[in-house]
């Protein structure tokens, strides 16, 4: 009896214990990857509210321009950011999504390949931890559809440093969002 009695406790001490820490979301890449597959749908279809920021160098020359892209509660979803050099854009372009809470949830650079209507990419989606979750390599086109019968280059994403959240993209990227 005095057995069972212990058993029992020790029974529910390790099921409270394991109830208390949070384990992982089971499906987390696969409700990332929806979330950035709905973003860039409304934006393909013109249903996503957007405008440009550029930044000036002390010449008043357009250093880098971001495309902002807010969600129906005026947030931000999606920035892109293209560096541009002798006056001339460049082929690479950084993508940043975010989730309803203004979290990153991926990270995307695009290499135009041969034209700018066909990019190689990568993306890596990440938990609110910033672990990455799951990368993808694809070749795509300006909507972000993938290109059959393509190869992508892989692309190394650990020299980026990745904001955690929108306020900590704004402060790095020098940038003031005004939610209207």
């Amino acid at each position: 009896m005095r057995r069972n009695f212990c058993l029992f406790f020790c029974a529910i001490f390790i099921i409270s214990i394991f109830s208390s820490c949070s384990l992982p979301e089971p499906d987390i890449a696969l409700r990332l990857k929806n979330r950035k597959q709905a973003i860039d749908s409304i934006i393909a279809k013109g249903e996503c509210p957007s405008h440009f920021v550029a930044v000036l160098t002390e010449s008043q020359e357009i250093n880098c321009y971001y495309q902002l892209f807010h969600d129906d509660s005026n947030g931000l979803a999606r920035a892109s950011e293209t560096y541009t050099r002798n006056n001339k854009t460049s082929d690479t372009t950084f993508v940043y999504y975010f989730d309803e809470h203004e979290n990153t949830i991926a990270f995307q650079v695009k290499i135009a390949a041969n034209n700018d209507s066909i990019f190689n990419s990568v993306t890596a989606f990440y938990n609110r931890d910033m672990d990455v979750i799951r990368k993808e390599y694809a070749t795509i086109d300006n909507c972000d559809i993938p290109v059959n019968g393509t190869d992508s280059l892989s692309i190394d994403l650990t020299a980026y440093k990745i904001p955690p959240n929108v306020s900590t993209f704004a402060q790095r990227k020098k940038i003031i969002l005004q939610n209207d």
